[in-house]
């Protein structure tokens, strides 16, 4: 079967015959001409008919809630992965949460919006080169990092977005860990591993191997169950010198 979408919107808001936040059960409302509208819409109506412009006594359409209310279909973000057969009357609360759904760049200001494994083009494209490190996974790599950066950006060879973050705390020195900012493919596991070493004694170092968190959005926040935590005496008054390996393996 196929159907308008149009047709199962209200008339007057536009917006997708659904029940409002504070109520769960779909309500929907006609004249006598048949002119439907939402529960929100009808209750600012007066008993005058948005569409005909008639004085009017509004009833609840029964048949058309049971149509809406039976009807299922793909999520938005389907051929990202989303499996889901979502309710109509839900789908964009489902979207809005969806873990396919689209990531916003971290870069401030930026405002793009793109998918796991989506990710070399925009910042190859959009003057973001001189924000990110490629790598490949499994190799190890030094990053040079100001040290009042609150992040990295490193684009594995996949394409996954990993940020190495840097939170400074005083009066102990740098905490660094490594999040995935991705959503829909799970089926990759990752892990890190960072090592120091004290610019003044080299063979003084320090390393944290641990498992890679997943994040859906950069929000400024800082994971606290595994992070190293590196003195001040090992860096340098404006950079720091790190050594930084990401690992995959398939997940079980």
């Amino acid at each position: 079967m196929r159907i308008d979408p149009d047709l199962l919107d209200c008339s007057i808001c536009f917006e997708p015959l659904c029940p409002p936040l504070y109520q769960l059960v779909l309500c929907i409302f006609q004249c006598q001409n048949g002119h439907v509208a939402c529960l929100s819409c009808w209750s600012m109506l007066s008993n005058k008919c948005h569409v005909c412009s008639h004085d009017a006594i509004f009833a609840r359409n029964i048949a058309l809630e049971k149509i809406v209310e039976s009807i299922k279909s793909s999520c938005a973000y389907a051929k990202w992965g989303c499996c889901e057969l979502v309710s109509y009357t839900q789908r964009n609360t489902h979207e809005e949460s969806c873990f396919f759904a689209p990531l916003m760049c971290p870069i401030p200001g930026c405002g793009y919006r793109g998918f796991t494994g989506r990710w070399s083009g925009h910042f190859l494209v959009d003057h973001h080169s001189a924000d990110f490190l490629h790598f490949v996974y499994g190799q190890s790599f030094e990053v040079n990092l100001e040290a009042s950066l609150p992040f990295l950006v490193l684009l594995g060879e996949d394409d996954h977005l990993f940020l190495l973050l840097n939170k400074n705390m005083t009066p102990f020195g740098h905490a660094f860990s490594v999040v995935c900012l991705r959503t829909g493919d799970l089926n990759w596991k990752f892990s890190y591993e960072i090592e120091a070493a004290s610019t003044r004694n080299p063979e003084n170092c320090m390393q944290l191997k641990a498992s890679v968190t997943n994040a859906k959005e950069w929000e400024g926040l800082h994971p606290t169950e595994s992070f190293l935590l590196v003195p001040y005496d090992f860096c340098s008054s404006t950079n720091i010198t790190l050594s930084v390996s990401v690992g995959r393996s398939a997940s079980v």
